[in-house]
């Protein structure tokens, strides 16, 4: 029977190891036959008296490499960040515009002020009725859009002044929006926080590391609320509230807070708000049905 082995010749023995001759290469000669010719080569230049070491030390050739590498990579680096011409400039019209449009906002908001201020002279010239004036200052103070003054409590909070990636370390948009609600619940008649007076559709959010207020930034570390009220009756109030031990807390993640009866607040009127819906004096549903019915 033949299997497409080769049958060893008669009278021969086969070698047990003939099938391992990759093994036996491994075992036998483990290094590779270059190596062995260079040391043969060493052996004979030193047999004739020659100079078997390199003429440059392989680890003086790696240093110079590693040098060249090293200043090829910080130069492209160099290269790569520094300020481009074309982003310099662009950076600096966009800082100019930004600088020209703040003024235009300011310049907007004392003009919108001074003219909401001769509005309520026109108001209070005597050319609406008693009752619809009342009706409309009690308006106007409800929704925050008239200066007030008053006596009242402040609260102040103030960031730890730790490391910026210690987050708990500072005052965020919850931190401020907590304690409003805790003073709204204790009986404020006003708040303002940071200058910007909070009226029924104020919001205080954050964008990245500032806090807004109608969308108006804060300037920290210290955030200021200040809440017009009864000062006893807020006090009493504010520290039966959920808000001292909120301050505790902020406390042991290194928030400092206090907080402070004022005889005399003086918070801004909060920005005009859009009309969305009015009504004729006079009318009532008698009337409306009436045109409804000629317009049928």
């Amino acid at each position: 029977m033949n299997d497409g082995t080769r049958d060893p010749a008669p009278g021969s023995r086969r070698r047990p190891d003939a099938s391992m001759t990759l093994l036996n290469e491994v075992m036998k000669r483990p290094l590779d036959p270059g190596y062995a010719a260079a040391a043969a080569r060493r052996a004979e230049r030193a047999a004739a008296g020659e100079d078997t070491e390199p003429r440059v030390p392989a680890l003086v050739v790696a240093m110079f490499v590693a040098v060249g590498l090293g200043l090829v990579v910080t130069v492209a680096v160099v290269h790569l960040r520094a300020p481009q011409p074309a982003a310099t400039q662009a950076r600096s019209v966009l800082a100019d515009q930004v600088a020209e449009r703040s003024l235009q906002v300011e310049s907007l908001t004392d003009r919108s002020v001074a003219l909401a201020a001769e509005v309520d002279e026109l108001e209070n010239a005597g050319t609406l009725p008693s009752a619809l004036r009342e009706t409309n200052d009690l308006d106007k103070l409800a929704n925050g859009t008239t200066a007030v003054s008053g006596p009242g409590l402040v609260v102040t909070l103030t960031d730890g002044g730790l490391a910026d990636d210690e987050s708990g370390q500072r005052v965020w948009d919850t931190d401020l929006q907590y304690v409003v609600n805790a003073l709204w619940a204790s009986g404020a008649e006003a708040i303002a926080v940071g200058g910007e007076r909070l009226t029924a559709v104020s919001a205080i959010r954050s964008a990245g590391d500032a806090i807004l207020v109608d969308l108006q930034p804060l300037n920290g570390p210290s955030y200021r609320v200040e809440a017009i009220g009864d000062p006893e009756k807020l006090e009493v109030e504010f520290a039966r509230s959920t808000g001292p031990p909120f301050l505790q807390v902020l406390g042991t993640q290194g928030i400092e807070s206090s907080v402070q009866s004022a005889e005399e607040l003086r918070l801004p009127a909060g920005r005009p708000q859009t009309l969305r819906w009015a009504e004729a004096p006079g009318t009532d549903q008698n009337d409306q049905d009436d045109t409804a019915k000629d317009g049928a």
